[in-house]
């Protein structure tokens, strides 16, 4: 099977370069929320987002949630609305790309599992310093709350899953947008949409984290880059194995 036969492919299908690097740009700035949420409070309450009270937490983790999924899907319906456009050519007329090989599963796996792997235990190395985000998230909750930590993590599970599923769809784009810019072997197996999706994401974790979380971030970005051309470029694969990696980046 083509990876343009993917129904979540084919509404990449007859976009153009420049409209979904333009698509992976708003959905990358649309995490900007989260900022604009904590300066909001910042403001009014002259607290950090880390001493919120418990509730206030886990309420704007799940609003933030909502509100990343609900613009990955609304995105995602652009786009297919887009190839469904009967000015766009056809999925038929377009150019087959990578066939999904079964025999590539078990690589597709090794990677995806290597990329968890080296999110866990590359701060280590780098810094000294053991430390799993989630583990350590929990931690702190149930320091500070007790008991009602577990009403936290499940705030936090819902925040990240709507965060991994946008950044899923930038990668996405993006990868799309090169092989359509530069249609040569190398697009084809190069993890560039992983790449920049790393670089992106060293940004803030330059400000937050030092070198650690840059190295942390282009590597396992890149590694979920190679997942995602590996099991066919398809959101439904990329999508679950990013709310994995993602987890520690």
């Amino acid at each position: 099977m083509s990876s343009a036969d993917f129904p979540e492919n084919r509404a990449f299908a007859p976009a153009d370069a420049g409209f979904l690097v333009s698509i992976a740009t708003f959905a990358f700035v649309a995490l900007g929320l989260e900022a604009v949420v904590d300066g909001t409070v910042l403001t009014f309450t002259g607290e950090v987002p880390d001493v919120y009270p418990l509730g206030w937490q886990v309420f704007a983790w799940l609003c933030l949630g909502a509100a990343w999924f609900g613009i990955q899907r609304g995105l995602v319906a652009w786009l297919r609305h887009r190839a469904a456009d009967p000015a766009a050519p056809s999925p038929s007329a377009l150019p087959r790309f990578l066939a999904v090989d079964h025999r590539r599963t078990t690589t597709a796996l090794v990677v995806f599992v290597l990329a968890v792997l080296l999110g866990v235990i590359l701060p280590v190395f780098l810094v000294g310093e053991w430390r799993v985000q989630p583990i350590q998230l929990y931690l702190d909750l149930y320091a500070r709350y007790g008991a009602g930590a577990w009403l936290g993590m499940v705030g936090f599970a819902a925040y990240h899953v709507g965060r991994a599923l946008l950044l899923a769809l930038v990668l996405t784009c993006v990868q799309r947008a090169v092989e359509l810019q530069r249609q040569a072997p190398w697009t084809q197996a190069a993890p560039v949409g992983g790449l920049v999706l790393g670089l992106l994401l060293a940004l803030p974790g330059l400000i937050l984290g030092g070198w650690a979380s840059v190295a942390t971030a282009v590597v396992c970005c890149t590694l979920l880059g190679a997942v995602h051309n590996l099991t066919g470029r398809s959101l439904r694969w990329t999508a679950p194995a990013a709310v994995a990696v993602l987890l520690f980046v």
